[in-house]
């Protein structure tokens, strides 16, 4: 496999996990006491792109409870986790766009030999 295919169905193999553990976040955004994690796009040694996700332990929301004690909410903030859906969806397309492009190149090659 060209290493311009492999860059990039590693990058979006790796945007896939992004986009899930972003999910992860806002399905469990009202859960009390809930971390969220977050994901880092890495490029390998060999130029495939690796996610690494890790968990945020920043302490979320307080309340105070109608008996006096505090109860942690969720740290997640929807706002954040939606805008940071966009980019990583965007780039998600641009790989796709890329293989496609790459498999056009290929067709043409292709045709031009045959």
């Amino acid at each position: 496999m060209p290493l311009s295919v492999n860059t990039s169905v590693s990058a979006l193999q790796a945007l896939g996990t992004k986009q899930s553990v972003t999910a992860n976040n806002i399905a469990n955004s009202g859960s009390k006491e809930f971390k969220k994690s977050t994901t880092v796009l890495e490029e390998g040694s060999t130029g495939a792109v690796r996610a690494k996700t890790q968990p945020v332990n920043t302490p979320g929301t307080m309340i105070n409870q109608p008996d006096g004690s505090l109860e942690e909410l969720s740290n997640v903030d929807l706002g954040q986790e939606l805008a940071g859906m966009i980019p990583t969806q965007r780039s998600y397309e641009a790989n796709l766009k890329a293989l496609q492009t790459n498999g056009e190149m290929e067709d043409s090659v292709i045709d031009l030999i045959g």
